[in-house]
């Protein structure tokens, strides 16, 4: 009897362990799951994922006699918005001092600039090139001298225009509108402010950015900003609009990318 009892224990300990259904199935599965995941997150030996391309900021000049001033050329997806503006332009018949001090304002114009660190809560736009700082000083005195002048015929460049002052003054930005833009001759074109999906007054423009939004460009198009003045043939304004165009380009960097200063 004591040799039976031993052989039914030495066959039971020869057969394999029981285990769950599922186990081998739920194994299989997830070393199947594991290996797709891996292969798509890899990327093929020695192919480089492309970088977005950094912000820009761009420091833009507008000469209240000016037809306008091209800042930059935006990229589908491309989010940009004016972060600062500043200055005064003067619509009545200037003096003769008005006169010499618009004649040594140096053209529209704009360039790339750094942005300077200051917290909080961002960082600060300023551009301290030598002609930068003495179009300021310019200004300064122009805005002094335009302080004597009819106050009804004084714009500044966050004006927003009403019926009650006939639609004219502050400035604009226009992303490719009919009419706008640069010519075959490299001349600014300006087209007249018709409320435009592809037009914002700058006084939108500094809305958006203090809610920390901007505008998000639909195609390839060169941004220009004008003076908004019902009469496109007027060129006796005198002072200067000027500001910072922020771009944050939601692109890979595009190689030979050139930056006129």
């Amino acid at each position: 009897m004591d040799r039976n009892r031993a052989l039914r224990r030495l066959a039971a300990m020869r057969q394999p362990l029981a285990s769950p259904a599922w186990f081998p199935a739920t194994v299989v599965a997830a070393a199947v799951v594991a290996a797709v995941v891996a292969v798509g997150a890899a990327a093929p030996a020695g192919q480089q994922v492309p970088s977005q391309q950094p912000p820009d900021l761009y420091h833009w000049v507008l000469p209240a006699d000016s037809p306008g001033v091209e800042v930059a050329t935006l990229h589908p997806n491309d989010c940009y918005v004016v972060r600062q503006a500043t200055g005064v332009a003067y619509f009545g018949s200037p003096n003769a001092t008005l006169r010499e001090m618009q004649r040594q304002v140096d053209g529209a114009r704009a360039h790339a600039v750094e942005m300077v660190p200051r917290l909080p809560p961002k960082p600060h736009p300023e551009c301290r090139l030598g002609s930068c700082l003495d179009l300021e000083l310019l200004v300064s005195v122009m805005e002094r001298e335009m302080a004597a002048a009819n106050r009804r015929a004084l714009r500044r460049v966050d004006h927003d225009p009403s019926p009650l002052d006939n639609f004219f003054g502050g400035a604009y930005s226009d992303v490719g509108t009919e009419g706008a833009g640069v010519d075959a001759e490299g001349l600014v074109v300006r087209a007249r402010y018709r409320n435009a999906p592809e037009q914002q007054m700058v006084v939108r423009h500094l809305a958006t950015a203090r809610r920390g939004n901007c505008y998000e460009a639909k195609l390839p198009r060169t941004l220009t900003i004008h003076v908004r003045d019902h009469d496109l043939e007027r060129t006796d304004r005198t002072g200067v609009y000027h500001g910072y165009l922020y771009i944050e380009h939601h692109h890979p960097e595009i190689a030979g990318r050139v930056v006129a200063e």
